[in-house]
């Protein structure tokens, strides 16, 4: 009966420890697990603000060029179907082949 209860009051100290390990760390506030993913979310926003940060110069350079060349503005605007005042647009669709 000694025995019996000495493994019983073994038992349940494991079985405490064990969950309190579980708790730290997948539960806690401050747990590994979220730690991760914390840490996971951070490197992806990191390489967001990096692509912004590239697409940001591109467009800066590209203002620039459009500021100082109205060869630029011109061809952009044909680009979108604007024409010059008195000018004549002519659209040439391809055939299907017949």
């Amino acid at each position: 009966m000694i025995k019996k209860n000495k493994l019983l009051k073994k038992s349940i100290v494991y079985i405490i420890i064990f969950m309190l390990v579980l708790y730290i760390l997948f539960f806690d506030t401050a747990s590994f697990y979220k730690t991760y993913k914390v840490k996971h979310n951070l490197i992806t926003l990191q390489k967001d603000i990096d692509n912004l940060k590239k697409e940001n110069e591109e467009l800066k350079l590209e203002n620039i060029k459009l500021e100082n060349d109205k060869d630029i503005w011109e061809k952009k605007a044909r680009e979108i179907g604007m024409q010059k005042e008195g000018e004549e647009i002519f659209i040439f669709k391809e055939s299907d082949g017949l």
